[in-house]
């Protein structure tokens, strides 16, 4: 298997993201389960799934907010392994919020890093915006 690096991509919704979340955001929670090397299935409790895919895989990912406490998404952040940037761009492109317009591309940051500590992801320890994503 070839070395992996990890990219960061700050990704800012587009004029009408925050609306085209709303018809998006299904397809692209499907994706990322498909693109990812684990998975926490949203709000049912489920254990993470390991998935461990041979090319790019999203490692974390989130929405990104001006204020936690308004609860209004903004735009997103993925974390992501592949050989290169251009395999990482390549697999992003084909997210539904590339493909719907969620994200501003033209504004985009494309970050290559190198991860110094990681945390397990344990949804009780966040304090998740009162707002819902889609209002549910």
């Amino acid at each position: 298997m070839a070395q992996k690096y990890e990219f960061l991509f700050i990704l800012p919704d587009g004029p009408n993201g925050l609306k085209n979340r709303d018809t998006c955001t299904d397809p692209h929670e499907r994706f990322v389960e498909q693109t990812s090397e684990y998975w926490l299935a949203g709000g049912s409790g489920a254990c993470p799934l390991e998935k461990m895919i041979a090319d790019a895989r999203v490692t974390s990912k989130g929405p990104m907010y001006d204020d936690h406490h308004e609860g209004v998404e903004r735009g997103s952040w993925v974390l992501l392994q592949a050989s290169d940037k251009k395999e990482a761009l390549h697999l992003l492109q084909g997210d539904p919020f590339t493909v719907g317009r969620v994200w501003d591309w033209e504004k985009a940051q494309v970050l290559s890093i190198k991860s110094g500590l990681r945390v397990p992801f344990v949804k009780s320890s966040i304090d998740f915006p009162a707002a819902k994503m889609n209002g549910r």
